[in-house]
């Protein structure tokens, strides 16, 4: 399907005005109406094509890009399919949209269940409410992975957003928090050349919850942090102002930016999954993270994204 047959609805309130693709059901665009000011990356591909994609039925990668279910290999690129199929409406209102996607016969052949998964956005005050909802359609137990991926723009660049002009993130701080409390430590996971997750643990040491991004911050990839070690990450700009939280109770989460690139964004990523490790044994089951739904049962997650 050509870019310009997907359909774009907008939902607004008194603070921000929200662009949804109807491809991926993904977020394209975010204004703070009180400053004028985009809080989104642009999705321009010399960088990053994307702006804050659902990642289902897939977080990451496969090992060797390859499940296995009752012994058939079902191939499937990094993150999934549903950030490139169309989701249709099932309802509107000035602040809120509802889409659906269903499985097909495409869908199948890489992926070995049908589902019913609907992505909702709904706006509070100066927040956004982001919701998944998947259905298990089939009549057997299902095995999947959903998460979020928005870039959101460090404010020292919002002014001028083409690339080659841009500054980084470097400068502006990371604030991660536990149950209102800021954190002392975070550990952490690397991947590897591969888009694996390595057995290897690091820790970052906090200074009130909070870390600086540097220019090389990035330079290995994703930092992949498991077992529910916080359930609120903010960026903060170089002014010591907070400019986006993301509050989640998802057990794991990823901080990622483009490395090597001027880039004026960074991703907070709340997951309910993750990419294999370098070990997997590449069984669909056995995958660690999964989210595992009963014939006929309802998964519902959600997270916010405050500005």
């Amino acid at each position: 399907m050509e870019e310009d047959l997907f359909m774009e609805y907008v939902i607004e309130n008194d603070n921000l005005i929200v662009v949804i693709n109807s491809k991926g059901c993904e977020i394209t665009d975010i204004t703070n109406k009180k400053n004028n000011k985009k809080c989104l990356w642009n999705g321009n591909p010399n960088a990053w094509k994307r702006h804050s994609p659902v990642l289902f039925p897939l977080i990451g990668k496969y090992k060797d890009n390859y499940s296995i279910y009752e012994g058939k290999e079902y191939h499937m690129g990094q993150h999934g399919f549903a950030r490139d199929m169309e989701f249709e409406p099932v309802r509107q209102t000035q602040d809120e949209m509802v889409m659906r996607l269903v499985q097909n016969e495409d869908t199948l052949e890489k992926y070995p269940f049908k589902f019913e998964l609907e992505c909702g956005y709904k706006l509070s005050d100066n927040s956004i409410v982001v919701s998944w909802k998947v259905t298990n359609t089939n009549d057997k137990t299902m095995y999947f992975s959903i998460g979020g991926h928005p870039a959101f723009i460090v404010p020292q660049s919002e002014l001028n957003m083409e690339l080659n002009n841009t500054k980084n993130a470097a400068g502006c701080k990371l604030l991660f928090k536990k149950n209102g409390h800021t954190v002392d430590n975070i550990s952490y996971f690397l991947l590897d050349t591969n888009g694996l997750v390595m057995p290897e643990k690091y820790s970052f040491k906090l200074d009130g919850g909070q870390i600086k991004i540097t220019e090389n911050f990035f330079e290995k990839d994703a930092y992949i942090i498991e077992e529910s070690q916080a359930d609120e990450v903010s960026l903060i700009d170089d002014a010591d102002n907070i400019f986006v939280t993301v509050q989640f109770t998802a057990p794991v989460f990823g901080v990622w930016s483009a490395a090597g690139k001027k880039v004026p964004f960074v991703c907070i990523e709340p997951w309910y999954g993750r990419a294999d490790g370098i070990e997997s044994d590449n069984r669909l089951e056995n995958r660690k993270w999964n989210n595992i739904l009963e014939a006929g049962k309802v998964f519902e997650k959600s997270y916010s994204i405050t500005f």
